[in-house]
């Protein structure tokens, strides 16, 4: 098994709508390559962790890389690993919008990834302590809007 992390900044023409319709079309091509993970968003900002075959996820992040929506593409860590962190989406999604109490520490890991390197806070954003959390706080949030 295999993971990487990327960051990219949204085009300014590049919407909600659109982030909406780009998640729908990257879940069933996941879905049929055997990749998951997660897709966060804040202030313009895309971070993302991609896993599975290792052939499968570098030809994924190939196309990620010449996609006209995002630009300033940049690989930030990618290795082995034991098994996945996302088994049970294939793209979880968060952008942040507004203030959400229940993902504010979340929301601030974030933020520090996307700051430049002597303001970042650690771990390194490939952590499974980061993406633990992430999934934690992401199927809390689901199972959430499940009660309402």
């Amino acid at each position: 098994m295999f993971c990487l992390v990327y960051t990219s900044t949204a085009k300014p023409d590049f919407d909600r709508t659109q982030v909406q319709m780009m998640l729908e079309k990257a879940r069933v091509f996941n879905n049929s390559n055997g990749i998951t993970g997660c897709l966060l968003y804040y202030k313009g900002e895309f971070l993302q962790y991609l896993e599975g075959n290792q052939v499968k996820v570098l030809a994924l992040f190939d196309k990620i890389q010449k996609d006209q929506r995002h630009c300033d593409v940049e690989l930030i860590s990618h290795g082995n690993i034991n098994a996945r962190e996302f088994k049970k989406w294939d793209m979880a999604y968060e952008d942040f919008y507004g203030d959400n109490d229940t993902l504010q520490f979340l929301k601030l890991l974030v933020s520090s990834y996307l700051e430049p390197s002597e303001k970042a806070l650690d771990p390194n954003p490939t952590s499974k302590y980061f993406w633990r959390t992430a999934r934690r706080l992401l199927s809390n949030k689901t199972t959430s809007r499940l009660r309402l």
